[in-house]
């Protein structure tokens, strides 16, 4: 019985004192205690807290991820927890940079600081060149506790050391303007790729673009003379090709110099002289005209300078040939050889196979004056041995053009058009001698005088027998002898067919004049005479007892036409 009541009295204490037990996370926190805590140990395993962070709106990510609870959460009660960064963090800065820590360090590594660039560039003072890889202590150095804000951003303030140490050129002598981008730019590599502008009194171009300042700059930079020769005075004396100071050339070196190449001197001849320097000119050193640095009274034609390479010229002989002294005539300023003779300008273009030809194959022992310009004065050897036709036989004219031309002596093209004969059809592909056997002259052009013998051995129908007319155009043409374009029957009257056939033996039967076929006679063989055809005529209008009447009204020959 005394032990129930001390189990009783026990149990009464005990009740009371586990009513007084608090959350150390505060009265409202609801979670349940495993998601943090396990049966093993009541102290925290970070790596096995099943509690999602994320769900309270900060979560744990770099160097946080691994921050005891305690760091952040020093009573215990999450409720209300700060997350501003400076809530945590000591404001190193003094406030200067604003409380807003995440605008330069991460949550990864508080000292990895986020991309200068891009924060440098939400500043007055971009982060370009090498003011990229400099640390920021280089530039924000404590001054009475304003490490970062207020930093200058002008170059002097840094630079002015720089400044007044260069002595190429001496920045300070020089009295420069202490506005260090005027020459250096914040983007460049190196604070010595220096870039200044010169003046636009003397810009630097060509070769003065690449000089040291001291070397125009030896002493001082203000009021320094931009006149060439002030510099290069040495240059003008010295030179001797041509001699500067004996011509008395002016010294104004830019007539002649540019800043590209001092070498290559530009002067302008035929403003200066009056005498244009053009092809191998161009080239030449002037002492080669200008001999002993003689400038006045020097010849201004080319046979003053080149009348030792006329006299000494032999194909063609210049002197003996008589040759004109304007050595333009065959020459030109780009070279001297080979000459080029405009031949044209003569009485005797030189057109085909002549063009070829060299000089002395006409100008024989170098006779270039009064030369016969005709054909026959340099081809009548040519003329007096052709022999297939014999020229001289023929009493052919001596035009040789008539027949020949330059372009090739052989095969001659005479014009048989500009004859009496024009030559057509089967006469084009003869040979001369087949028609010339007797001569050139008095050339018979009948028909007949060459083909007599065809006339004579025709058959069908017999020429000769039937006295057929010698005009052989009336039946045939040059282009083909075979056939003959002959059709009496059906051009003019039908005697080889119907009642006249046979009844006729020669062609003089009816047409009694054989000077003039156009004219024949009906009524010579016909039995009626002319009493018996007037009676039977008589009714028919237009009667007339004549053979071109007998034609007019029976143009075939029939009675009843």
């Amino acid at each position: 019985m005394l032990r129930f009541l001390l189990y009783i009295l026990l149990l009464a204490s005990y009740l009371p004192a586990q009513e007084k037990t608090t959350m150390p996370h505060g009265d409202d926190f609801k979670l349940d205690c495993e998601l943090c805590h396990t049966t093993d140990s009541w102290r925290v395993n970070l790596k096995k807290v099943e509690f999602d962070h994320n769900s309270t709106g900060f979560p744990l990510i770099g160097r946080h991820a691994g921050t005891e609870c305690r760091t952040c959460h020093q009573s215990l009660v999450f409720e209300h927890t700060p997350v501003a960064c400076a809530d945590c963090h000591t404001d190193v800065h003094k406030s200067e940079l604003g409380m807003r820590c995440e605008n330069c360090h991460t949550p990864k590594n508080w000292d990895n600081r986020r991309d200068m660039f891009e924060v440098h560039s939400e500043t007055d003072f971009p982060l370009l060149g090498v003011h990229a890889l400099l640390d920021c202590q280089s530039c924000h150095t404590d001054e009475q506790g304003r490490e970062f804000a207020n930093t200058p951003v002008e170059c002097r303030s840094c630079h002015v050391q720089d400044f007044m140490q260069t002595l190429n050129p001496s920045h300070k002598k020089a009295g420069f303007d202490m506005n260090c981008q005027n020459c250096h730019l914040s983007n460049a590599a190196s604070w010595k790729q220096a870039v200044y502008q010169h003046t636009s009194a003397f810009p630097l171009n060509g070769g003065h673009a690449r000089l040291e300042c001291v070397d125009c700059h030896s002493s001082t930079f203000q009021g320094t003379t931009v006149d060439c020769y002030a510099c290069h005075q040495q240059d003008y004396a010295a030179t001797t090709n041509p001699n500067h100071k004996q011509f008395g050339f002016p010294t104004n070196c830019e007539t002649c110099h540019n800043a590209d190449n001092w070498q290559r001197a530009a002067f302008d001849h035929l403003a200066e002289s009056g005498f244009a320097l053009n092809g191998a000119h161009q080239t030449i050193l002037c002492t080669d005209c200008h001999v002993n640095n003689q400038v006045n009274g020097l010849p201004r034609d080319c046979f003053g300078c080149h009348e030792d390479a006329f006299r000494a010229v032999k194909s063609p002989d210049h002197v003996s040939g008589g040759f004109s002294h304007n050595c333009l005539d065959c020459h030109n300023e780009s070279r001297w050889s080979p000459a080029d003779f405009d031949h044209n300008n003569t009485a005797f273009p030189l057109t085909g196979a002549h063009l070829s030809l060299q000089c002395e194959s006409c100008h024989i022992n170098g006779q270039y004056q009064n030369l016969p310009s005709d054909c026959w004065s340099c081809h009548e050897a040519n003329f007096t041995g052709t022999t297939d036709p014999n020229h001289v036989q023929n009493n052919f004219s001596h035009d040789c053009t008539q027949c020949h031309n330059t372009s090739a002596w052989s095969p001659a093209e005479f014009d048989h058009a500009n004859t009496d004969f024009p030559l057509t059809g089967a006469h084009t592909s003869l040979n001369c001698v087949e028609c010339h056997s007797q001569g050139y002259t008095n050339t018979p052009t009948e028909c007949v005088a060459c083909h007599q013998s065809s006339y004579n051995n025709t058959t069908d129908p017999n020429h000769k027998a039937a006295q057929f007319p010698t005009t052989c155009e009336d039946c045939h043409n040059t282009t083909a002898w075979k056939p003959a374009d002959w059709d009496h029957d059906g051009q003019y009257f039908p005697i080889y067919s119907g009642k006249h056939k046979g009844e006729w033996d020669v062609c003089a039967d009816c047409h009694v004049n054989t000077a003039n076929y156009a004219q024949f006679e009906c009524i010579n063989c016909h039995e009626h005479n002319r009493t018996k055809m007037d009676d039977k005529h008589k009714d028919v209008s237009g009667y007339s007892y004549d053979s071109q009447a007998c034609y007019n009204c029976h143009p075939n020959g029939k009675e009843d036409d």
